[in-house]
């Protein structure tokens, strides 16, 4: 059966996907948000402004003519905000920079297909590289290595060479010798550099002086390391490049005051979140399975039921004993408002309430709550899912792939030889080796991509809306990249190798494809190793 994307993919003008390709391109080369510095508006320039807009009116044009109302609406919502920039000639605010970026990136999902070819954005943009000043040799064989990272670094050749590159990258984190071109060196230029960027010093002596460790962390140094691997290096730099939240916060608003509801849904959505109303409390379970909240924000008293009564049948389901609820009521009486949070609620907030007071509460709420559910389903080392929440990712994407009639892929991945690494270098080398394969794969597979540790030198990856001669294709630019990559012991440099099995989602495989996966895996193993099978059905 077609789903609506197949349909709309279809029937869709190749002018159109050449416009989508040609606005999210201009999206990406003008989007950087770096996570680690204040937030208060974009980088942005009107200038980018007004070329978005451009792009955004002839999409709007070559759209008329599909006649489709689906991608008119993602198209004006994005036309709406611009325009409003335009005239207003001012930045965007965060929560409009992040709201933008989501609804760009939705249309993008709805028009392109997997073989339009469209480069992933790359982790660290162009225009904000890593500067690497360190001695040339070192430097050049490190810009190599971190390209199999998709990561774009400038090699800086001596002081000259570095002042000019900081006036031209001025939020690019940089890496840098202590001893870059003499004595301390590296040290002095970072005492003249003030921008909050990433400053990461390294050495490759002994016995490193707590003296010099300290006047790094005087010059604003924000790691230091001795003999840094890649994956090292890489994390210290990755949240500063990385954006703060990749989508809105989602808020389910239950009350059965539909002006009160509107209410606070304009003020919500004005601060970039999505919303949904819901004014019958009896149909909130079958709302917050289908709009996976990341809030809800209740009222006290409603038809037939309270706010706490509603929310103690929300706790009743494990799934659901993180989600933050906020109470939201006229109520006053003190103690009842205690014995709200008492019976399942976070917070209480008492009407008649100020937007901005509501936006900050919820705001602060779902931060807090994305930061401890990611160190719940996170893996310690990798940072990749565990193996639990990468199961419950794969149920999802069965079950989504099942109902809109979507192409799914599994793949199970295994480190060839991994036992004669830990056994010939070390455990502290194995976990790093562990850590750098599972950084190549959050780089190389970034998006809706669905990553996780399985279990020791075993990873686990959800491709939704890929095909299995894609999975294949993607999974064996990655193998041979990764292959490629020298990793550091105290016996010298080595390479390692990784073999994968996959499988497709047949529509009816869902508890059994990571067997077949794993079957596929096996026979990956038995043909040598270092290459990728894929699960045979039954002809």
């Amino acid at each position: 059966m077609m789903n609506n994307q197949q349909a709309v993919n279809n029937k869709l003008p190749h002018r159109v996907t050449h416009e989508v390709r040609e606005l999210l391109h201009c999206w990406r080369e003008s989007y950087f948000l770096p996570n680690d510095i204040e937030v208060t508006n974009s980088s942005l320039s009107q200038h980018e402004v007004d070329t978005l807009i451009d792009k955004v009116h002839g999409l709007f044009r070559q759209i008329k003519q599909v006649e489709s109302a689906e991608l008119s609406d993602k198209v004006i919502k994005i036309q709406l905000q611009l325009n409003s920039l335009q005239q207003m000639n001012r930045n965007l605010k965060f929560e409009e920079l992040v709201s933008l970026d989501y609804h760009i990136n939705v249309l993008a999902k709805l028009v392109l297909r997997h073989d339009d070819n469209l480069d992933p954005a790359p982790y660290i943009p162009h225009k904000h590289p890593i500067l690497l000043a360190l001695n040339q040799e070192l430097a050049e064989k490190l810009s190599e290595q971190l390209a199999f990272f998709d990561v774009h670094c400038q090699v800086i050749k001596d002081k000259q060479d570095f002042i000019l590159n900081l006036q031209q990258f001025t939020q690019s984190a940089i890496i840098i010798d202590v001893n870059f071109t003499g004595e301390g060196v590296g040290i002095e230029l970072m005492k003249a550099h003030q921008a909050n960027v990433p400053k990461i010093f390294i050495t490759h002596q002994e016995n490193v002086p707590i003296e010099l460790r300290l006047s790094a962390c005087q010059v604003g140094g924000s790691g230091f390391y001795v003999r840094p691997t890649l994956a090292q290096l890489l994390r210290s730099v990755e949240q500063f490049y990385s954006t703060p939240s990749l989508k809105p916060y989602k808020v389910l608003i239950m009350d059965d005051s539909h002006s009160q509801a509107l209410f606070c849904e304009h003020a919500l959505n004005r601060a970039g979140m999505l919303t949904q109303i819901v004014t019958q409390p009896l149909t909130i379970l079958e709302a917050m399975e289908q709009f996976e909240p990341e809030l809800i924000l209740m009222d006290m008293y409603m038809p037939g039921c309270t706010g706490t009564e509603l929310a103690s049948v929300i706790r009743q389901q494990s799934a659901y004993l993180r989600l933050p609820i906020l109470f939201l009521s006229g109520e006053n009486n003190k103690d009842i408002q205690l014995n709200a949070m008492k019976l399942g609620g976070d917070d209480f907030l008492t009407k008649p309430i100020a937007p901005k007071h509501l936006v900050s509460t919820v705001q602060t709420r779902c931060e807090r709550g994305r930061v401890l559910n990611d160190l719940i389903i996170r893996d310690s080392l990798t940072g990749l899912f565990n193996h639990t929440h990468i199961l419950d990712k794969l149920k999802q994407a069965c079950r989504y792939a099942k109902e809109q009639g979507e192409a799914l892929c599994f793949a199970m991945v295994d480190i060839d030889f991994f036992k004669k690494v830990n056994d010939s270098y070390g455990h502290t080398v194995g976990d790093k080796v562990i850590s750098t394969l599972s950084l190549f794969l959050k780089q190389r597979l970034r998006g809706d991509h669905s990553i996780g540790r399985y279990g020791g030198e075993e990873f686990a990856v959800v491709f939704p809306r890929t095909r299995e001669d894609e999975a294949l294709f993607v999974m064996n630019e990655i193998r041979e990249a990764f292959n490629q990559l020298e990793h550091s012991s105290e016996q010298g440099e080595f390479k390692v190798s990784f073999s994968a099995g996959i499988c497709r989602f047949s529509g009816n495989n869902a508890e059994n494809i990571i067997e077949q996966a794993d079957e596929a895996l096996y026979a990956a193993k038995h043909k040598g190793r270092n290459n990728i099978q894929c699960y045979q059905f039954d002809s």
